[in-house]
């Protein structure tokens, strides 16, 4: 039981793998026209045409979209989701005996299922004329299923772990975060902070929060294993 916990958090943490995918492909970008952490999205890093400038297509957030290494943002996004319901899968002896808590493993999936449609069917085609189509519909129902189930499970957590004071109110944070990035996202001209930094303030807190909490189970499971014992 402990190595196959030890396996479940280590799994949280290599989600980090998320950045270092962003920076490396944010990296190769051309230096005339780098990639903006503030204007760009996120998935603007997976898209395979090279786009240019989006405001000859009339886009409403004007921005440039050429990202030579796609691949490797997009098959991170696979990753991820891999990662995120493997893990949750072999952390189920620890989820709450609630019904709540049985739900986790099935908001992992969705989450999963989330991530990989980003991945697998990139984003910024339905702003450009006769666009993918399959592609404009999937990628931001994607986006929302990984969103929304992301957060489910993080009010879940801090709820059913609410003893656990530190923990929780760091997860109370990040829901909270992520829900002022949801609001800026939707807002007109997302309230000035830029596309890139509204989408980020909705999908980063629980990229961390998955980090944080497979950081924290591994040094709690030495007490989790006496307790067991």
């Amino acid at each position: 039981m402990t190595t196959r916990l030890k396996t479940g958090a280590a799994l949280l943490i290599l989600t980090i793998s998320y950045y270092i995918a962003e920076l490396i492909v944010g990296d190769r970008w051309q230096d005339a026209h780098p990639y903006s952490w503030s204007d760009n999205m996120i998935s603007d890093l997976g898209v395979p045409e090279c786009f240019g400038d989006m405001a000859q297509y009339g886009a409403s957030t004007p921005r440039y979209i050429c990202s030579p290494w796609h691949a490797l943002m997009s098959a991170e996004f696979v990753l991820l989701g891999v990662l995120v319901l493997a893990a949750a899968l072999l952390l189920t002896p620890l989820l709450p005996k609630t019904r709540a808590g049985r739900a986790i493993p099935y908001l992992a999936l969705i989450n999963c299922i989330g991530i990989v449609l980003v991945g697998a069917f990139p984003g910024s085609a339905g702003e450009v004329p006769g666009g993918n189509h399959l592609r404009a519909v999937l990628h931001p129902t994607g986006a929302y299923l990984e969103l929304l189930s992301g957060l489910a499970i993080m009010i879940i957590i801090a709820r059913a772990y609410r003893t656990h004071r530190a923990y929780t109110a760091t997860t109370l944070a990040l829901i909270i975060v992520t829900i002022i990035g949801m609001i800026t996202s939707l807002a007109p001209d997302h309230l000035g902070l830029g596309a890139g930094t509204a989408e980020r303030l909705a999908i980063d807190p629980f990229v961390i929060w998955r980090v944080l909490t497979g950081a924290a189970l591994l040094l709690a499971l030495p007490s989790i294993q006496r307790q067991a014992d």
